[in-house]
């Protein structure tokens, strides 16, 4: 592990080059965010993990793909919802866990993704515009400290934008990050001092992710 003294001069040296790319400006209007209208109705699904093709709602099942602890993801919940009430200014409808989630559903063996269907009934079931479905693919803990790990923390954290309506994805945000040392990647010196110049848990990546999706789908 690299001393400290080291990361503070690689920190100085790299300043200068963080705050040049902080000031970049829209080049067009196209590329200034838009909100979706506030006269949309969201509801926002517990997490889940798909563990099979069959039950994702796009793409496929990470390789060695890490599995969170069921008991884990209320505390995921409560943190989407922090960050939907702090960091937007809409309403939600927020579904609880025992509802009868698609996930839940037995889905025929098959190698490609099938829960969309599944999760826009259950959108249009709830009477509401737009259905927000978080889900986690990949999960890794940290296996360390905030000072020193032996494995970092490694999360992919995927979102959908249901349009409840057409059964159709409305939009989509994808986070998945395994954070790396300062001294390996120069590029990722705005996370580190987010990251209070240590590493991260799962649960602070995921939390990101959150604001990431935020910012993505412009709620």
């Amino acid at each position: 592990m690299r001393s400290r003294l080291t990361i503070m001069t690689l920190l100085a040296l790299c300043l200068a080059l963080f705050s040049l790319g902080c000031t970049k400006q829209p080049r067009t209007t196209a590329d200034i965010p838009r909100s979706l209208s506030p006269s949309y109705s969201i509801a926002v699904a517990p997490f889940t993990q798909p563990t099979s093709t069959s039950q994702l709602i796009v793409g496929e099942i990470p390789r060695d793909q890490g599995r969170i602890a069921p008991e884990m993801l209320p505390a995921l919940d409560r943190t989407l919802r922090d960050v939907l009430l702090t960091e937007t200014k809409r309403q939600y409808t927020f579904v609880p866990r025992h509802a009868p989630l698609p996930d839940k559903m037995r889905y025929h063996d098959s190698n490609q993704p099938q829960a969309l269907p599944a999760w826009a009934a259950f959108a249009k079931s709830l009477k509401t515009d737009l259905l927000l479905v978080p889900q986690v693919l990949n999960w890794h803990p940290r296996e360390g400290s905030r000072a020193g790990v032996t494995r970092p923390a490694h999360v992919r954290v995927e979102f959908f934008l249901i349009n409840a309506r057409q059964g159709t994805i409305l939009d989509r945000s994808v986070y998945d990050v395994e954070q790396t040392s300062l001294t390996s990647n120069l590029l990722e010196i705005g996370d580190f001092l987010k990251r209070q110049a240590g590493w991260a848990t799962a649960d602070e990546l995921a939390r990101e992710g959150m604001v990431k999706a935020v910012k993505d789908m412009t709620l």
